[in-house]
């Protein structure tokens, strides 16, 4: 009954804020609202920054002139930025958790596993050249350099594709042996003439 006759009765009616109140009031309003503005705006200009950073990104590191790769203890792909995929004649979405010595040559495969357990085990920069094998397409010669990250879990590999620079060593190579058997033939012509003018005087 008691809860009855207090629902009946008809609500307090609330006293209307003073002049002064309200200005308080509209004034917090006032503040509250350029706050938010102000926060809006740095929003918008971090997300920019954070937009500009991440196409530097994306030309620093997927447009680069070298691979980039992180490698797992395992020998598995983790990442790669697209020249390192185009170096393993794979597409990027299919390398993720493939074996890295699977795109090595079978002649060079012994000694890839060594240099990848070497840069887990010594924990500095290690480096060593192989040749990949790219089906229908012509190997590839690469030099890896790598360094285990902080984890310690992976490593980050460098791949330079090293198959011109090869290709012009060994060209000067071959120009050198040839210029060493043409000096040894005119070694030998010279020597063969002074004998012979040496016998007509002789004569």
């Amino acid at each position: 009954e008691i809860t009855r006759e207090k629902a009946a009765q008809p609500p307090e009616k609330l006293e209307a804020p003073s002049p002064e109140e309200t200005r308080r009031t509209l004034h917090e309003l006032r503040v509250h609202q350029i706050e938010l503005e102000m926060q809006n705006e740095e929003l918008r200009r971090v997300q920019v920054e954070l937009d500009a950073a991440r196409a530097r990104y994306f030309d620093l590191y997927d447009r680069a002139p070298v691979g980039y790769a992180t490698v797992s203890e395992k020998g598995l792909i983790l990442e790669a930025n697209l020249t390192a995929a185009s170096l393993l004649g794979i597409e990027r979405s299919r390398l993720v958790k493939r074996r890295f010595g699977l795109c090595v040559s079978t002649a060079d495969l012994a000694v890839f596993n060594a240099f990848l357990a070497k840069v887990f085990e010594n924990q500095v920069r290690e480096s060593c050249e192989v040749t990949l094998r790219k089906e229908g397409k012509p190997p590839v010669e690469v030099r890896i350099e790598a360094v285990v990250a902080a984890s310690g879990r992976e490593c980050r590999a460098v791949l330079e594709d090293i198959t011109e620079r090869l290709v012009a060593e060994a060209e000067l190579r071959l120009a050198a042996q040839r210029l060493r058997t043409l000096a040894s033939e005119a070694s030998l012509g010279e020597e063969r003439e002074r004998r012979r003018v040496a016998v007509e005087l002789h004569e």
